[in-house]
């Protein structure tokens, strides 16, 4: 936006919401800015999701459509010790990653 300094935007969009080609053809229309679409199929997210990832996207979803409700921006929604919590977009992309090993490990001994 004028007031931020934004250039870019990032719309998700929940599946079966309609045509989302239309949706940016609007967007560029109505705001003047290039717009576009892109579609992630279920084999280029991993597959078919599971019964968890249906629970946890909704949650996460939810979690997201509520801070935009209240007008809270700039936020990354994200699951941490099996609560959805929302963070500061700056201190998301600032922290310190962490390897698990101990899960690694897990991983490789399961895999083989």
């Amino acid at each position: 936006t004028q007031k931020t300094g934004k250039k870019h935007f990032i719309i998700v969009v929940a599946e079966g919401v309609g045509k989302v080609n239309d949706l940016a053809k609007y967007i560029e229309q109505r705001l003047g800015i290039e717009a576009r679409a892109t579609i992630l199929g279920h084999v280029q997210r991993g597959g078919s999701p599971t019964l968890r990832d249906r629970v946890v996207a909704s949650q996460m979803g939810y979690k997201a459509v509520q801070l935009l409700a209240h007008d809270i921006g700039n936020r990354v929604v994200a699951m941490r010790g099996g609560k959805i919590i929302d963070l500061d977009i700056t201190e998301a992309l600032n922290m310190k990653r962490v390897f698990d090993e101990e899960l690694y490990k897990i991983a490789m001994t399961i895999s083989i």
